[in-house]
């Protein structure tokens, strides 16, 4: 028996199948591939951070479960802290509930296009997913969600609003969907500061539903990894068993606490974004070259003739978008993130030059 062959015999055959989640690391003067924020933190807010942590001992772990920063991040949410579980990214909490729920023989429900880390750590974990294809308008198959859904002990991922697409699911075929569901289901609200309609209200009402946050698109701390899962305290109490200890660390504590203690900023970031996306919204529509799905996030998914074209071109101005043209349903689409002042007006530059408009 070969080397390879003896770990590969000890592996999930969901892992041995799968790709692995990859992004080629390309360098360009303007991002626009991640749907990350334009806008960093200040330095002042950037300087009390350090000084925090200039005081803090290095070599010891920090809290267990770090009560004041659950209390503001309840706060802030408007629920209790026994709501919600903190994690190093929704990605953390994608896991955790997946590692919680599935295996072989399991059921996950997706509707695609949407966040491929779904499907490839169901995958891992052997579970069978089901994929339902999107409306030509990216609008969910609500009955047919609805129907899979009623699967005992099955797991239904719903992103609103949805990533690549930009589109949100309205809360009442949420609502059906969550009451059709013989098992639980996740609303990832992770571009929810933008647009869409929220449920979390509803995470007492029924209590097999999740629902995803993340402090990386509206808070702009994707460099921090910081995301929550909301639930009724039941559920919460099951996925803490799960979720890794001391997963969140002393820099990331001490930057919510901070930013925390001044929501205005977190506030008057989102409405800047906002702006920038309606001006870029005004901009795409007066290039006939360019097809766009109308978007409640921060970022556009755009049609064209030829996406490997255009991606390419713009790397030439020094601008890197994503293409997600081997996505189902998204041939010669490219997801464009909304920058800040100068990238999108230096983005609808090169848009109008290379298409001569």
């Amino acid at each position: 028996m070969k080397s390879q062959d003896k770990f590969t015999s000890s592996l999930k055959q969901g892992v041995l199948n799968n790709k692995a989640y990859t992004l080629k690391p390309i360098e360009t003067r303007i991002k626009l591939n991640q749907n990350e924020s334009p806008f960093d933190l200040s330095e002042d807010v950037k300087d009390k951070i350090l000084d925090r942590l200039r005081k803090k001992s290095w070599n010891i772990y920090p809290g267990f479960t770090p009560e004041d920063i659950y209390e503001k991040v309840a706060k802030y949410l408007n629920i209790n802290k026994e709501n919600i579980l903190l994690g190093n990214g929704s990605n953390e909490m994608i896991f955790t509930v997946m590692a919680a729920m599935l295996e072989t023989g399991k059921k996950l429900i997706i509707s695609e296009p949407t966040f491929t880390v779904y499907k490839l750590v169901a995958s891992n974990l052997n579970a069978e997913v089901i994929s339902i294809l999107q409306n030509e308008d990216f609008s969910n198959k609500v009955d047919k969600i609805a129907e899979k859904s009623a699967i005992p002990g099955s797991l239904t991922v719903i992103a609103s609003p949805n990533s690549p697409t930009g589109t949100f699911t309205k809360r009442a075929d949420l609502i059906r969907i969550i009451e059709a569901s013989k098992g639980i289901v996740v609303i990832d609200e992770a571009y929810i500061q933008f647009g869409g309609e929220t449920v979390i209200d509803l995470i007492n009402k029924y209590d097999n539903l999740i629902i995803l946050r993340t402090f990386s698109k509206a808070f702009g701390l994707a460099g921090l990894r910081i995301g929550i899962m909301i639930s009724n305290s039941g559920l919460i109490t099951e996925m803490s068993k799960v979720k890794l200890p001391y997963n969140l660390n002393i820099f990331t504590l001490a930057t919510l606490d901070i930013l925390l203690d001044s929501p205005e900023i977190i506030d008057n970031t989102i409405k800047k974004i906002i702006e920038f996306r309606d001006y870029l919204q005004k901009e795409f529509s007066k290039i006939n070259a360019v097809m766009f799905t109308p978007t409640s996030t921060n970022f556009f998914l755009v049609k064209i003739k030829d996406s490997k074209f255009l991606y390419n071109k713009l790397l030439e101005y020094d601008i890197l978008v994503r293409d997600f043209s081997n996505y189902p349903m998204l041939d010669n689409c490219l997801r464009i993130s909304v920058g800040n002042k100068n990238e999108n007006e230096l983005l609808i530059k090169a848009l109008k030059e290379i298409y001569k408009e």
